[in-house]
């Protein structure tokens, strides 16, 4: 009889911590060639076959690869992280869907002419 009475209160106060641990992600994905990019877009896929680290930490999202992208990304809708890396002449937009299934991670120019999508690794 009393378990009933405070399992409830039990499992409200027990959802904070189960949010909090949600919020600390980290996901591994690795870029694979789109056909659909244009053909000045394949030089710069080396730059983009290294595995990519996509982290959550404090509700802050950060992407990092071996070749020097180093990206801080922002929520724009729950589970979806966006950020721009500065490659030259081109922005490079990289969104990152969690909510997706499997977790994805796509990369492209302002313009959409280049293209990449990841797959979890």
């Amino acid at each position: 009889m009393l378990f009933k009475r405070f399992a409830p209160l039990v499992l409200a106060g027990l959802m904070p911590l189960a949010a909090a641990a949600q919020q600390n992600v980290e996901v591994t994905f690795r870029f694979k060639e789109n056909p659909n990019s244009i053909s000045g877009c394949i030089q710069l896929d080396p730059s983009f076959t290294r595995e990519h680290t996509f982290k959550i930490a404090n509700g802050e999202g950060e992407l990092k690869s071996a070749g020097g992208i180093d990206v801080k990304m922002k929520s724009i809708r729950p589970n979806v992280y966006q950020g721009t890396f500065n490659l030259g002449r081109m922005n490079i937009i990289y969104t990152a869907d969690l909510g997706a299934t499997p977790p994805s991670l796509v990369a492209q120019s302002q313009d959409g002419g280049c293209k990449w999508n990841a797959v979890k690794a």
